[in-house]
């Protein structure tokens, strides 16, 4: 299944704040969207709630669920749960970290996601996206913190 903003799956809530390496989204909002597609969406829980979508292939615009509410969708995935951190595997390497540090707040501590056809790579001090940099920033009142397409 394909979310967009307008579809959203039925168990998500958003965090109040949100940090993707290392920069806020305060108040809801969504990481990246590919036009008008979700790619990733992270929503509060017991545990951060993960909903991830690759490329199917890098010239068209369709997407596969390879993740769902934190569980993996896709015989090369692998999701492990660790002292309150989900890490997202992709043939043994990480392509996603997050932690809930409350009930209203997460913070992605790793995204690479060039192994599933998308430019975006970050860590704690940084979020790279195609030949960008985006540190420190933070944004408010729901949206989309990187659009693309």
């Amino acid at each position: 299944m394909t979310f967009m903003r307008n579809n959203l799956p039925k168990s998500y809530t958003s965090y109040d704040e949100l940090t993707v390496c290392s920069n806020k989204i305060l108040g809801g909002g969504h990481i990246m969207s590919i036009g008008d597609v979700l790619p990733l969406i992270i929503g509060a829980g017991d545990k951060p709630q993960i909903w991830l979508q690759a490329a199917s292939d890098s010239q068209s615009k369709n997407f596969i669920s390879i993740v769902e509410n934190s569980v993996s969708k896709h015989p090369a995935i692998d999701i492990i749960e660790l002292s309150g951190v989900i890490t997202v595997k992709l043939q043994g390497k990480a392509i996603l970290s997050v932690k809930s540090t409350s009930e209203k707040s997460a913070v992605v501590e790793l995204m690479d996601f060039r192994l599933i056809g998308f430019n975006i790579y970050g860590d704690s001090t940084s979020l790279k996206v195609g030949g960008s940099t985006f540190s420190g920033n933070t944004m408010s009142g729901g949206g989309v913190l990187i659009g693309l397409g």
